[in-house]
C-alpha cells in the first residue's frame, strides 16, 4: 500500500493579520489522487498569502495506511487556553491492516478556522496520543489532543458584532480552482458590503482631513509608521472602545484535524519517535528576523540500520508568541496579549538517511512583521503595525522505517491565495482554499 505524507509548512502574508482562517494539509480523497490542500483568510484587509506545502510518498509491502480527519468547534474564551479533545472511536480496521504487531498516528496536517469572527494568535498545540486496537482487532481507537488561544480587544476587532457574506465568487477572477467542490456560499439578509465599503472609506477620509497631513502615505511608511493610526484611536476615546469588549467574551473555532494510521509487523515496519524539539527566539521592533537566521532547528532521529527506506513525520506541532508588554501596550490598536500574524513555518526538509540515522531540517519559525508591510500599508490596510515579542515552538517526531518500500524524493508545493478580506467569513469561501495534487509528476 501507499500514502502521501505530510511533512510541515511554509506560510507568508504580505502585510500581518488576524487568523481567520489558516490550514495546511494532505487529503487522501475517496477514489482519486492524494491533494496536498492549503487554506488562507484574513480579518478585514485583502492581501495575498504565499506558502508551500511539503510531501513525501512511501509505498511498502506489507504496511496499511489508513488516512483520514476529524474536527471539533473550541470556544476559546479570549486569553486563556482552551483544551480540546478530537476523539478518533470505532475506527474499522480494513483485513489488511488487521493482526498488526504495531499501529502508529501521525498527523497529516490541520484547517483551522473562526466561526464568527476573527481574532489574534496566542497560542496552538495539537498532538496524536498512541493507537488501542480492540473489539478482537477489528476496530481502533485514538485522540487528537492539544490546545488553543486567542485575544482580541482592539478596535478593528470590536467595530461590528456581525458577519458578512457573498455570493458565490465569479470564477474567471479566481487565480486557481480547488480540486474538490466547495459548497456554494448563499446570500443571506444584512448589510450590501459595497455599501459597507464605501461608508468606511468615507470615515477614513475625514479622519485623514482632520488630521492635517498632507501626505497620509508618507506618514504611514515613515519612521513612524503607526504615529497616525494611534492618534486616530486616540481621537474616539479609550471608553468607547473598552464598552466594545462586551460584546464579544468567547472566540469559537473550527478545527479540522488529518492523520494517518499506520500498521505493519515487525519485519515490514519500524517506528520510533523523536525527544521533544524546541526553539524559542524574541524580536524587537528595529531589527527584522529571518527564518535562516533563528528559525531552523537540526534534528536527528536513530532508527535500525537496515532499512534504508525512511522519512520523518509530525507526532505534535505546538507554537506560543507573547507579545512584549513593555513595548507599545499603551497603543489602543494592540489591546490585548494577541499578536498579529505576518509568517508561519513547520516543516521537516532536507531529510537524509546514513545508516541508522535520519537527519533533517525542522523550519520552526514565526513573525510578526516586516520591513516588506510599508510597500503595502495604505488607508485600508492601516491595522498592520509592528510589534515586539517572543515565539516557543515544539515539535514531535515520528520515524518510520521500512524493510521492503519506497520512499520518494520530498515534494515542495508552492502556491498562493489571494483574499478579498472586508471582514468576510472563510468558513465555505472557495477563494480560501487551494488544493493541488500531493505527488508531483515524477
Amino acid at each position: 500500500m501507499q500514502a502521501v505524507i505530510w511533512q510541515g509548512f511554509h506560510h507568508e502574508w504580505e502585510y500581518n493579520h488576524r487568523v481567520n482562517r489558516l490550514g495546511s494539509y494532505v487529503r487522501h480523497a475517496n477514489g482519486g489522487p492524494p491533494v496536498a490542500g492549503h487554506t488562507a483568510a484574513s480579518g478585514t484587509g485583502a492581501d495575498v498569502a504565499h506558502f508551500t506545502e511539503f510531501a513525501t510518498r512511501v509505498q511498502a509491502q506489507g504496511v496499511a495506511f489508513i488516512p483520514g480527519q476529524a474536527s471539533t468547534v473550541v470556544e476559546c474564551p479570549r486569553n486563556n487556553d482552551t483544551p480540546f479533545v478530537i476523539k478518533v472511536s470505532d475506527l474499522p480496521l480494513p483485513a489488511q491492516a488487521r493482526g498488526k504487531d504495531q499501529y502508529t498516528v501521525i498527523l497529516n496536517g490541520f484547517d483551522l478556522y473562526a466561526q464568527d469572527h476573527a481574532d489574534k494568535l496566542i497560542s496552538f498545540a495539537l498532538e496524536v496520543t498512541d493507537p488501542i486496537v480492540y473489539q478482537g482487532g477489528q476496530k481502533l481507537r485514538f485522540s487528537m489532543v492539544g490546545s488553543l488561544r486567542f485575544d482580541c480587544r482592539s478596535p478593528e476587532c470590536q467595530l461590528l458584532p456581525l458577519g458578512l457574506d457573498i455570493e458565490e465568487v465569479d470564477p474567471e477572477k479566481r487565480e486557481q480552482e480547488p480540486v474538490h467542490q466547495v459548497e456554494p456560499v448563499r446570500r443571506k439578509r444584512g448589510i450590501e458590503k459595497h455599501r459597507l465599503d464605501s461608508a468606511v472609506q468615507w470615515i477614513k477620509q475625514q479622519l485623514v482631513r482632520l488630521t492635517n497631513l498632507d501626505d497620509v502615505k508618507e506618514s504611514i511608511i515613515g519612521k513612524d509608521e503607526d504615529a497616525l493610526r494611534r492618534w486616530l484611536f486616540r481621537a474616539f476615546g479609550r471608553r468607547f472602545f473598552l464598552k466594545m469588549l462586551k460584546w464579544r467574551i468567547t472566540t469559537p473555532y473550527v478545527l479540522v484535524a488529518h492523520y494517518i494510521v499506520i500498521a505493519g509487523d515487525g519485519d515490514a515496519l519500524h517506528t520510533a519517535e523523536s525527544d521533544l524539539i524546541e526553539n524559542d527566539y524574541a524580536w524587537n521592533m528595529q531589527d527584522e528576523i529571518h527564518r535562516a537566521d533563528c528559525g531552523i532547528v537540526p534534528v536527528e532521529v536513530t532508527g535500525e540500520p537496515d532499512r534504508a527506506a525512511s522519512t520523518l513525520g509530525f507526532r505534535q506541532i505546538a507554537l506560543t508568541v507573547t507579545l512584549d508588554e513593555e513595548q507599545g501596550t499603551s497603543d489602543p490598536i494592540q489591546w490585548g496579549k494577541g499578536m498579529h500574524f505576518l509568517a508561519w513555518s513547520t516543516a521537516i526538509r532536507d531529510i537524509t538517511v546514513e545508516g541508522g540515522k535520519v537527519r533533517a531540517n525542522l523550519d520552526l519559525f514565526y513573525k510578526c512583521w516586516s520591513e516588506a508591510m510599508n510597500e503595502v500599508i495604505t488607508l485600508t490596510t492601516w491595522g498592520a503595525f509592528r510589534a515586539a515579542g517572543r515565539a516557543e515552538f515544539a515539535a514531535r517526531l515520528a520515524l518510520l522505517q521500512f524493510t521492503e518500500g519506497e520512499v520518494s524524493p520530498q515534494a515542495a508545493l508552492p502556491g498562493r491565495i489571494r483574499w478579498p478580506g472586508g471582514g468576510l467569513s472563510a468558513k465555505r469561501h472557495p477563494q480560501a482554499i487551494y488544493e493541488r495534487p500531493a505527488t508531483p509528476d515524477e
